[in-house]
């Protein structure tokens, strides 16, 4: 019986010990979580306020902002950072408009804290801003001093020979830094209905934003609000647009843009059988069509 006890008085200092070790490990994970977490949340507050600052800078080029900028800016912000508080993000930009830095200390910061596809979305997103002023030669210059400072200049070069409204023939989707999807018109990646003949429309997607500029001769209905012709518009879920005979949302134009960039188009072989029209999804002997499917079909 002594012996037993012995071994049972040996094994619960041990177990103590064994919980303690555990325990203390725990708390040790725990205590380094929590430090990675606010170390991330100031870095994401602080990105944050950069971006407001460069937006707010851009918009108040011509020393005043509208309200139509304003709310532009908020909208870009809203989407982009949907866990910050709203009310703190107008409480910010109006910090940053009494008292706005210099664009290209800005620009040297975000260098350092965005990744390369942030910078083209932020690249396109000012561009926003710099047709709501009017593309006056000074946003335009400054636009190329910030992207420049920003470490991607070819991306701005790019963004503004999209943007330019002319005769040019356009430039090939595979050149951009971007992806570039064409709806309507006579470069038309995707053909809209025949009702739909004045209206054109082109959407931009970097990372997680996606921007849609109306470049048709007409209105396009988003939500029941028209998108005149020339305007922008972030495009977010439960989105959704109208042309003559056509309504699309967010999950169809993300679908399209998807396909846009697809390097293997499914495809299906086609035989005639006795029984009529064979599909297959693999060639055979008596295939006699191939049909591959992507943003136009090709037989």
């Amino acid at each position: 019986m002594d012996g037993e006890n012995n071994e049972e008085e040996q094994v619960k200092p041990q177990a103590a010990e064994s919980r303690k070790r555990f325990w203390g490990r725990d708390l040790l994970a725990w205590a380094l979580a929590e430090r990675r977490s606010r170390q991330l949340a100031k870095r994401s507050e602080s990105q944050v306020g950069a971006l407001v600052d460069a937006f707010a800078a851009f918009a108040t080029l011509d020393d005043m902002l509208s309200a139509v900028e304003a709310d532009l800016i908020l909208d870009m912000l809203r989407s982009a950072f949907p866990d910050v508080d709203h009310a703190w993000l107008a409480r910010r930009l109006r910090r940053a408009v009494r008292s706005p830095r210099p664009l290209q200390g800005l620009a040297s910061e975000l260098r350092q804290s965005l990744d390369e596809t942030d910078k083209i979305a932020l690249g396109l997103q000012l561009f926003t801003l710099v047709d709501a002023s009017g593309r006056s030669e000074r946003s335009r210059a400054s636009y190329e001093v910030f992207m420049r400072r920003l470490g991607r200049p070819e991306v701005g070069t790019a963004i503004l020979r999209e943007m330019h409204i002319g005769d040019e023939p356009l430039e090939s989707s595979e050149s951009l830094p971007f992806e570039r999807l064409v709806f309507g018109g006579k470069n038309a990646d995707v053909a809209l209905p025949p009702g739909a003949v004045n209206h054109e429309f082109r959407l931009y997607r970097a990372g997680n934003l996606i921007l849609l500029r109306n470049t048709g001769s007409n209105a396009i209905w988003v939500r029941g609000k028209p998108l005149p012709p020339g305007a922008f518009l972030r495009i977010r879920e439960r989105l959704e647009l109208v042309v003559p005979d056509w309504t699309i949302g967010y999950d169809g134009l993300r679908f399209f843009l998807d396909t846009g960039k697809m390097e293997t188009r499914p495809a299906i072989y086609l035989a005639a059988g006795d029984g009529g029209i064979i599909a297959e999804r693999t060639r055979s002997r008596s295939s006699e069509l191939c049909v591959r499917f992507g943003l136009v079909a090709e037989v």
